[in-house]
């Protein structure tokens, strides 16, 4: 199974923000904008939160190193325009806990202008990710081929899964056992799965219904700690497992 990769724009925009959600440290964010303006990459790659997450199947960015080659992956022209104009008073607002964003998500800082989150896609990235993507679909069993996009995929201690968006707003959920194949036919496939919201950050899980028993794939985006997707398996409204990523 490949190494835990996570969609982090389609499914994390930001909802509505509250009324008191002034920037708790322009200051922070300004020095953010000025690096950003001075194309300083060694200065912005000391200011990420690592590891960087960036939509399945790209792998996370994990290191300062990663950072510096991938840069142009990551920025643009227009996302540097985007930045470089924005005030760090009035177009970067508080996310509560969550941090300072700007534009209502598609930049994320933490509250001491550490970067955590950059919703938004370069071409570069883009042409990157739809070759993953190809790569990904010839990888698994060939009953699994049909998705719109793969969401993603990671590995617990008991089981490999993955999450591929189907179209019209379903999901669907596939397992194996942890020493099996992906190419393999899956143990356990539950279609018609929900995407469900969680906050303003981007936080959200899958839920997925099989007879008596809810399959929920927890993601977070963005938290006080760096958190792995979890499985929850439920019977009724008793808890039976929860396993978190591994890989």
């Amino acid at each position: 199974m490949k190494k835990l990769l996570l969609a982090i724009f389609l499914y994390a925009s930001v909802t509505a923000f509250g009324q008191d959600n002034s920037n708790p440290n322009p200051k922070a964010t300004a020095a953010f904008i000025a690096l950003v303006k001075q194309q300083d990459k060694q200065a912005i790659a000391d200011k990420v939160n690592y590891p960087f997450k960036r939509q399945y199947p790209l792998p996370a960015i994990n290191n300062k190193q990663e950072f510096l080659a991938r840069y142009n992956e990551v920025f643009d022209d227009s996302l540097i325009h985007i930045i470089v104009i924005s005030d760090p008073a009035k177009d970067w607002t508080s996310g509560g806990w969550r941090g300072i964003s700007l534009n209502r998500g598609q930049v994320w800082l933490d509250d001491n202008g550490k970067l955590i989150a950059v919703n938004y896609q370069t071409k570069l990235e883009a042409a990157k990710r739809a070759a993953l993507i190809e790569a990904d679909r010839n990888a698994i069993f060939p009953g699994l081929r049909d998705y719109k996009q793969p969401v993603l995929a990671f590995q617990t201690e008991r089981f490999k899964v993955r999450v591929d968006e189907m179209g019209n707003n379903t999901f669907r959920y596939a397992s194996w056992p942890v020493n099996a194949k992906t190419i393999d036919k899956p143990d356990m496939i539950i279609p018609d799965g929900k995407f469900i919201r969680e906050g303003s950050g981007g936080n959200h899980y899958f839920s997925f219904e099989n007879g008596a028993y809810t399959y929920n794939v927890e993601v977070t985006i963005i938290a006080k700690e760096k958190l792995p997707p979890t499985l929850t398996i439920l019977k009724g409204d008793e808890t039976i497992l929860t396993q978190q990523a591994k890989k």
